[in-house]
């Protein structure tokens, strides 16, 4: 056995192994289309074993114990509880955007101050050069 049947043999497990993962997350989501009636709204991690949800279940909302052994519901929300609830959600995701849109803005910005001092500097160098040119000619 040399070195090339070794190479070989790590390339192919190498390869095999790749292939797994791909295929296995494929198969995933193959076999969990995602549901449209009911929704884990947020989740809470308690300890390794056990979190705390709250679930949307076509218009309700509940708090749900979910841990390795069982699942229980703690509460159900009443309406005002749920329309606190959806408020929270779609001011945390407003902020949520407003903080990418402000990234964004804040990352065009850098590119565009960088992009103006290439320029000056380039200026400043034709300029300089302009100078030169025209006290020789003097």
């Amino acid at each position: 056995m040399d070195i090339m049947d070794i190479f070989q043999m790590i390339t192919a497990l190498v390869v095999i192994v790749f292939l797994a993962n791909f295929l296995l997350k494929k198969l995933n989501g193959i076999q969990q289309p995602s549901s449209q009636v009911i929704k884990i709204i947020e989740r809470v991690q308690v300890s390794k074993s056990s979190s705390l949800c709250i679930v949307q279940v076509e218009s309700e909302y509940m708090l749900m114990s979910i841990s390795e052994t069982s699942n229980e519901v703690i509460k159900t929300f009443t309406n005002e509880e749920k329309e606190a609830i959806q408020q929270r959600l779609a001011k945390k995701q407003h902020s949520q955007e407003a903080g990418q849109l402000t990234s964004q803005v804040a990352s065009l910005s850098s590119k565009r101050a960088a992009t103006l001092t290439t320029y000056i500097k380039k200026w400043k160098k034709q300029y300089t050069e302009f100078q030169k040119k025209g006290t020789h000619k003097t």
